[in-house]
């Protein structure tokens, strides 16, 4: 059976990636711990963080980027005093540099395209000024969609 997708009649206005994006930001500085970060993602509840240096978001990391870093580090009969170590390294030696961001006023469907195309779980928000002010994640774009479907689910 192919799958079916019914397109949002001419006058439904596209969900923009503002509505659904995540904020206030959450940040944490290049030369933070890994634990460090891990305990700021377990304290609000999210699973990236942007790298912010001197004011200015220059990376992002997530949960995922520390638990790779770590088991890395943490195999075999000495695991417990590498992972422990792993854990004591930089945010900058785990993070992604290379910052793929969209626009506000993107559509859903333009932030999941992104998402699925460059095989990330989130992108930082711009403004029109280039401004970071927010991030859509994967859960967010699952969220969104659940609204579209299930309205009183959201």
């Amino acid at each position: 059976m192919t799958p079916h997708h019914t397109p949002p009649a001419p006058d439904t206005p596209a969900v923009t990636v503002e509505a659904i994006m995540s904020h206030p930001l959450v940040t944490v500085t290049p030369e933070a711990q890994l634990w460090e970060a891990r305990a700021m993602m377990t304290a609000h509840h999210v699973h990236h963080l942007l790298v912010a240096d001197r004011g200015r978001i220059v990376a992002i990391i997530s949960d995922r980027d520390i638990a790779y870093r770590v088991s890395l580090y943490a195999s075999g009969p000495t695991a417990s005093r590498h992972e422990a170590a792993a854990l004591h390294r930089r945010v900058h030696q785990a993070a992604t540099f290379r910052l793929v961001t969209i626009r506000d006023d993107a559509s859903v469907e333009e932030a999941t395209a992104l998402i699925l195309d460059r095989e990330i779980s989130a992108l930082p928000v711009v403004d029109e000024q280039g401004q970071v002010i927010g991030i859509v994640t994967s859960r967010d774009l699952l969220r969104g969609l659940l609204s579209c479907v299930l309205p009183a689910a959201a």
